[in-house]
């Protein structure tokens, strides 16, 4: 352990790799600024050193149609501080059949195509929809308010 401490300050914490909804977004840059998700990505932002963020084209997409131009800039800014944007067409289309197989809808299984496809530990969501399914899934799937404790026990 001595050892580890002197190579790197964060030696044995995990770090995450999240892929977060379309709908946390929302909640966190529109009119409500709901406080639990805005929190959530606040602490993304000053832990961006600690989590990887992964996001895709359709994500972004879903946001710029639920956003005014400036939340979706504000939104952007934040995007443009974490990670890139990951093109649609990089995921296979057989993840996005396997997950609509399971009865997911067919946006909801690309997006968790997509998280399986980055390795993603969580994807991130409200969506009662992704909530409700199979938690034997390769990643958890949780909302931003118990993402936001799993990422203060990564740190402990």
């Amino acid at each position: 352990m001595k050892n580890c401490a002197k190579r790197e300050r964060r030696c044995g914490k995990k770090k995450l790799q999240f892929v977060i909804d379309s709908n946390e977004y929302i909640f966190a840059f529109g009119p409500s600024k709901n406080p639990v998700s805005y929190a959530f990505l606040l602490n993304l932002l000053e832990t961006g050193h600690i989590h990887t963020v992964r996001i895709t084209r359709t994500i972004v997409e879903e946001v710029n149609r639920n956003l005014s131009p400036e939340a979706f800039s504000e939104f952007i800014s934040f995007i443009n501080a974490l990670t890139t944007i990951d093109e649609n067409f990089l995921v296979p289309f057989e993840l996005g059949s396997k997950y609509e197989f399971m009865g997911f809808k067919p946006a909801d299984a690309f997006i968790a195509a997509y998280a399986e496809w980055v390795g993603a530990d969580a994807l991130i969501s409200e969506n009662r929809h992704f909530l409700a399914k199979n938690p034997t899934l390769p990643f958890k799937i949780i909302n931003a308010e118990n993402c936001l404790k799993l990422m203060q026990a990564s740190l402990q």
